[in-house]
């Protein structure tokens, strides 16, 4: 099947918003120049411009908000907090971040920490409810709403509750991981011209990841001349001592595979260091999430990484303040939950400035700060 051809079959996602699904688009009459404007529609920001809340909500003063991280070496995790610290100042409310240490335990003692400090809200990055139910009880106990971003468990994606009744937050603020997944796909399927072989790489541990993983097959479901493997599982803590070494050993044994779809992008730069060291360099191209600088360097340089599914994560940061503006005021809460967060496919056409995120360029700061007055 022709990407012109699966651009219809998903309609409903945003990749195709607009001239891509016209006449003029039926009219384009070669499967080349189909895929570059398959291309180029992964490449726009969806949305195209401003689709956050309208409706006022004045800021309550004095608010102590304790961030808490998923761990603070990962550059994921951490940008969102650098987005809630600058709404906060914005605001005069006192912002203090804490580093969850990437396991349960750290992020469930973080989370105590904060609830001890006097925090009147505490928002957690890409945190599984599941792993802190002890924590989320006590800030039950102590009256405290714990809300969430990165985590993909809330609308627009498909919302999940914590297994066997458990505690879970508020909101969680995630852009929809599933369409940026379809779109991700899209880019590899006419990237390759529908030849693509790919090997998926994926992470369970969070649920964000799995959101996007159910958007990259969706997507690749179209392409019938393509391959995909089955979901090869990791660890985070296998992204340092394991993954490359694992990579390798997939490729070689798999030598049509063509594409490697990264889940997101420290692992994936786990896989370019290994695959430069064994000689790959170019045997493959890969594809991560996030838009992490180090990532978008390799891009930029030619280093095995192609393209990256990145959203603004600073625009996550404002988001959750807004969303817990109106929590606090007793507001209905904007849906999605979301906030219809920004995302894009970077590629070597359309990379920020090195040395800097991508970020959406529609003054959003300014038009949530008007509504907090």
């Amino acid at each position: 099947m022709k990407s012109s051809t699966c651009l219809k079959a998903i309609a409903g996602a945003a990749i195709v918003t607009g001239a891509l699904c016209t006449a003029q688009f039926a009219d384009v009459s070669t499967a080349a120049a189909a895929d570059d404007a398959v291309l180029q529609a992964a490449r726009s920001m969806t949305p195209p411009d401003y689709a956050g809340p309208t409706t006022p909500a004045k800021a309550p003063k004095d608010i102590k908000i304790a961030v808490v991280t998923c761990l603070s070496v990962l550059h994921g995790c951490v940008s969102p907090a650098d987005g809630i610290q600058h709404a906060g100042e914005k605001l005069g409310w006192t912002v203090k971040v804490y580093d969850g240490g990437g396991t349960p335990n750290k992020q469930n003692a973080a989370i105590l920490d904060a609830i001890s400090s006097g925090a009147n809200v505490i928002a957690t990055i890409a945190i599984d409810p599941n792993l802190i139910q002890l924590a989320l009880s006590e800030a039950k106990k102590a009256g405290i709403p714990v809300i969430a971003g990165s985590n993909g468990i809330d609308t627009p994606n498909p919302v999940k509750s914590p297994a066997n009744g458990g505690l879970g937050f508020a909101f969680d603020v995630s852009p929809d991981y599933g369409t940026l997944g379809v779109h991700a796909a899209q880019w590899m399927i006419a990237d390759s011209n529908d030849k693509a072989n790919i090997a998926l790489f994926s992470d369970k541990e969070f649920p964000s990841i799995m959101a996007q993983e159910v958007g990259i097959l969706q997507g690749l479901a179209d392409c019938k001349t393509c391959t995909v493997s089955k979901p090869i599982y990791f660890t985070a803590t296998q992204i340092a001592s394991q993954l490359g070494q694992m990579t390798v050993d997939y490729v070689r044994s798999h030598p049509d595979v063509d594409y490697i779809y990264g889940a997101f992008d420290p692992p994936v730069a786990a896989q370019v260091a290994a695959l430069m060291q064994a000689g790959m360099t170019n045997k493959v191209k890969i594809v991560g999430a996030l838009g992490n600088q180090q990532n978008l360097n390799f891009i930029r340089a030619g280093r095995l990484q192609v393209a990256d599914m990145a959203y603004d994560n600073e625009y996550m940061g404002w988001a959750m303040v807004d969303q817990t503006i109106r929590l606090l005021n007793k507001q209905p809460l904007i849906e999605p939950h979301g906030e219809n967060l920004p995302f894009v496919i970077l590629d070597k056409t359309n990379l920020p400035p090195a040395g800097a995120d991508w970020q959406a360029k529609t003054g959003y700061q300014e038009k949530f700060l008007a509504l907090w007055k």
